[in-house]
Formats: C-alpha cells, structure tokens, sequence
C-alpha cells in the first residue's frame, strides 16, 4: 500500500542545492525541517473524528488533500515557496524542494502533485506524491509579473485524470490555457483563453465565467448561462449570478440552463457548492444555509447556522454527501441531503481540507491538525 503523505508549502528564505533542472524551470532540494508541535488538538468527536498528528505551519494560504497526500500552500515573500512532503501517518517529512515564481497553486489527485507559478514565465511543475520523485518542471510561456502577486492573481491549476491544466497572460499570445501530461509534463494542447479559476468536470474542464475545455483537444465551448462558476462535477455546473441574485444550474456537458433559484444575497465568497445530488447554498438574508435537489432546484431544507454562514462564513467545503461549513472559531459538518449534523467550537480556525476517504485536516493559526473517523 502506498504511503500517505502530507504536502506543505511553507513560508522561508530559499536555501539548498540544485538537484533538478531544466533550461526554463529548476527545482531546488531543501533540508527538511522539524515540523512537531506539544500544542493541544481541538475535540471534534461530536463531528465524529479523531485527532491524529499535528504538524507545526504558519503562513499558510491553502490546503489541499487526497488519499494520497495533502498539499499546503504558503506565499513566501519575494515569490516561490517551499514544498515538503510529510507522511500523513506521523507528520515525519519525506522531502523538500523550492519552486520558483510568484505564488504556488496546486493540485493533487492519484499520488500526484502539480503546480503552477509565475514569474519571467508560467510555469508547470510535478512529482511524485509520496516520494518527490519523477519530476517535471517545464515553461509554457513568457509572462510580465512582479516579483510579489496577490493570491487572487496566482496561476490556476487543476489536475483531472492524468491531465494538468492551468492559465496565464502570455507577453506575446495574450491569455493563454494550456493542459499538459501530469507525469511527464509534455504539452497537450495550449489554445487562447482566459481563466482566474479553473474547475474539473469529467472529460473538461469549465472557467469561472462558463467557458468549456475538452481536455483531449482544448476545443471551447460556452455553456450560455450568465453568472461565474462557483463549483461543477462531470453532469452540472452551479453559476452565481450576483447582479440577478440568481443561482443558476447549467448543463456541464452540452451547455444550458436546467433551473434557477434566488441566490438570497452575496459576500465575498458565494459559498455554493454540489455535494450529493444537492446544491449547497449559503444564504446571506436568513443568515443560514440551504440545500437544493440538484436535479430541478427544490429547496430541501433551509438551516439557520448564523456562526458559520452569511458574512461570518469562511469556507464551505464538499465531502461526498457531507458538507463542512467554517466560520469564526466555530466549524460545523451536515449531511448533504437532511441538513442533519452537529457545530462545535474550534479556536483559531483557518481552513479545512477533505482527502475523500473519511480524513479531514485542520487548519489553525499555527499548525495543522489530520483526523480520522471515529470507528464505531
């Protein structure tokens, strides 16, 4: 069975030797560092978990877990970061490189770890999950970036299958999507196009504002449907149209609308996602969130949840038919389908991420914290 394994990015000065390169792209081995911490794991039993490991991290932007590994992403002043591999079993660390660039994005997915980040190029990078080898690190194209970016301005990255895709502004070709082979970096096909986010959807891959990508061939087509992608899945997409208040859900294959429902207001984030069958949806009027049959748009329930929605709400994350609802010190887990589930107060919350198999890793103001499901 292969390992399970942790993957930070984390903040710090670039130190180290050259153990890989290509003309256009280098990354840097670097000494693992100590990563323990005597700090006290939150109890989450009434959500039905168990605390594992915790692993010391500060700076951290994002998280992102697979069976296989989970992946944490820190800005790193002056560009770049720090990519450690940690065994998800004991948090003890398996490798380290640094990558180059203005902010790291990645994606993880089938024992694999891809990234992108910009600076005098757009680059694409790659390895092994577990391990940190079989690594590619290629250029796609010429880029004018400052050395610092907002995360809002980082390249996005998303890995379908055995294929990464991401986007950038080219200095010569101008807004630019490219896909190329997660194993060995090769390009597939690098067409004209713009993307802030990207989202996987079966055998494509959909823009925030409703454009879609064949991943064999990169051939673009519309779904036709007014609004930004806030989450899809091979079947649906779900739109949030913020100057109609309207949530629309369209068709991720062929394109066109299916149903719309009143969006119910909108912050910062619009907190929608497809978990189950079922549009997930935070409300900013109640303030509280709802859950609407994916199928036609029936509301299913409505559920007050002041602490964890409307403006409070931090994040909104699927799990299979469950959803993790984040607020300001509070963290609550509902069934997709009934709204049944349980809040509990978790101090210094930042962030969560789901593997897909039941495990759940915590973020908190200085460290990180991996839980199992409690056995019956």
């Amino acid at each position: 069975m292969a390992a399970l394994v942790a993957v930070l990015v984390a903040a710090g000065v670039v130190v180290g030797v050259v153990a890989w390169t290509r003309p256009d792209c280098t990354l840097t081995d670097m000494p693992f560092s100590s990563t323990t911490t005597d700090a006290s794991a939150p109890d989450l039993s009434p959500l039905g978990l168990t605390p594992g490991h915790m692993v010391a991290a500060d700076r951290v932007v994002d998280v992102v877990s697979s069976p296989e590994a989970d992946v944490v992403v820190s800005a790193r002043e002056g560009g770049g970061g720090i990519v450690t591999g940690y065994d998800a079993a004991s948090g003890v660390p398996r490798w380290s490189v640094a990558v180059p660039g203005a902010g790291v994005r990645i994606a993880v997915a089938d024992g694999r770890v891809v990234g992108a980040t910009l600076a005098d190029q757009a680059r694409v990078f790659g390895l092994d999950a577990a391990t940190g080898d079989h690594r590619f690190c290629a250029g796609l194209g010429a880029v004018d970036a400052p050395a610092a970016l907002a995360p809002s301005s980082w390249a996005p990255v998303t890995l379908v299958g055995s294929t990464a895709v991401t986007a950038w502004t080219d200095v010569d070709g101008g807004p630019r999507i490219a896909a190329v082979d997660a194993v060995s970096g090769e390009e597939r096909w690098n067409v004209e196009g713009r993307a802030r986010d990207l989202h996987p959807a079966g055998d494509a891959v959909l823009t925030g504002a409703g454009l879609r990508y064949d991943l064999a061939t990169g051939a673009s087509s519309a779904l036709g449907v007014e609004g930004s992608v806030a989450a899809a899945d091979a079947g649906s997409a779900v739109l949030t149209d913020f100057r109609a208040d309207a949530l629309h859900v369209a068709d991720a294959r062929a394109g066109g609308l299916r149903w719309t429902a009143p969006l119910h207001g909108s912050g910062p984030d619009g907190g929608s996602v497809l978990a189950g069958g079922v549009v997930v949806t935070n409300d900013f009027v109640s303030p509280g969130l709802r859950g609407l049959d994916g199928a036609d748009g029936t509301e299913l329930w409505r559920r007050a949840a002041d602490r964890l929605t409307g403006t409070s709400q931090r994040f909104l994350v699927a799990d299979g038919d469950t959803v993790w609802a984040g607020g300001i010190g509070d963290l609550g887990r509902f069934d997709a389908r009934t709204s049944a589930g349980e809040v509990v107060a978790v101090r210094g919350l930042r962030g969560l991420s789901v593997s897909g198999d039941g495990r759940v890793v915590v973020r908190l103001a200085d460290r990180l914290v991996s839980y199992t499901p409690t056995a019956p």
